[in-house]
């Protein structure tokens, strides 16, 4: 057995009925490996099946939500393991959902037919698109059975072989996490404009003929695409692999620096085995210099640019601009 824990704590004994209904058995340490594959296995043992999914969160000393756990297998009678990667929630990603005017049959493409949204695409960049590894230190395993929860220590560990200590892992792991923030402001701008637009873009195949309606969606449209093409490029929009001719925006900036600080991307290796540098810093903070001049010209547009707008057609049958749009998908392996 990988993990013997369970018969370790004598979890596995004939049940009585003083035996408890649900046992988390305390989860050995896990080593915080950054290459190859890091987590942390966790055992518990019910007496009956759930009669809800079995919900588990991953918490730091402070009682902070590192990770919640998804895909974790149905819990039944007996004993159940499940296991988390040691990392951090990732960031939501961008989901595209205009027509970039480069390519006006996007959608009838096989890999986004009958998709109401598509990524952005770029080789070697998935890698990136994760939360950085937890660093060394003491994090909590709560598990909520049909509205109990329950709860045991999980120690997280350095390899005896790794290049830092735990303050200089802890640092990094840090900023890596403000990384992981400002690609998360950067998605969520996007697709709220992406949303938006894409009304606009629907709105306007209804208008043919009717010029001063046109007119206003083309200019509404056009300051949107002002501040979206600073968060990412107009290359990013035809989520195409082959696409290197363009300097990237703030979101390809943020992800790539992410890998290099991280995990790795493309052909880096990542440095996420090490403490923050002052390079990596003075990168972060120039381009959060950026993103914060870009988040006021974001502010702007939703706060005045866009009630204008919604103004000036009220009465023309054309429905106003609304920012409800939903959140970009998580990939399906960040549940894990």
């Amino acid at each position: 057995m990988e993990d013997i824990t369970p018969l370790e704590q004598g979890v596995m004994e004939t049940a009585t009925d003083a035996t408890p209904e649900v046992r988390l058995v305390a989860p050995r340490p896990a080593y915080r490996t950054v290459r190859g594959q890091a987590r942390a296995q966790f055992s518990y043992v019910l007496k009956a099946a759930p009669k809800a999914p079995v919900q588990f969160e991953i918490l730091d000393s402070k009682g902070v939500l590192v990770r919640r756990l998804n895909n974790v297998a149905t819990a039944h009678a007996g004993l159940n393991r499940g296991s988390w990667d040691l990392r951090y929630e990732a960031p939501p990603l961008v989901a595209l959902r205009t027509t970039p005017p480069e390519n006006p049959h996007i959608w009838e493409e096989p890999r986004f037919a009958g998709q109401e949204t598509r990524g952005i695409t770029h080789w070697g960049l998935s890698p990136a698109e994760v939360g950085p590894i937890a660093a060394p230190g003491q994090y909590n395993v709560k598990m909520t059975v049909d509205g109990r929860s329950y709860t045991q220590p999980l120690s997280i560990l350095r390899t005896p072989d790794g290049h830092a200590d735990d303050a200089a892992l802890q640092s990094s792991v840090r900023l890596q996490l403000k990384v992981r923030d400002d690609i998360t402001a950067v998605s969520n701008m996007t697709n709220q404009l992406e949303w938006m637009r894409r009304q606009l873009e629907d709105q306007a195949k209804g208008l043919a003929g009717k010029a001063s309606l046109l007119k206003l969606i083309n200019e509404i449209d056009n300051k949107m695409q002002d501040v979206e093409y600073q968060l990412i490029t107009r290359a990013d929009a035809l989520s195409d692999d082959k696409y290197f001719q363009t300097a990237y925006n703030l979101y390809q900036n943020f992800l790539w620096l992410n890998g290099e600080i991280g995990t790795g991307a493309g052909d880096v290796q990542g440095s996420g085995d090490w403490g923050a540098t002052e390079t990596a810093i003075g990168l972060v903070l120039d381009l959060e210099r950026t993103l914060e001049k870009v988040k006021g010209e974001y502010k702007a547009l939703m706060e005045k640019d866009v009630p204008a707008y919604n103004k000036q057609i009220e009465g023309s049958g054309v429905a106003p601009l609304t920012s409800t749009g939903a959140p970009a998908p998580p990939p399906s392996q960040r549940g894990r």
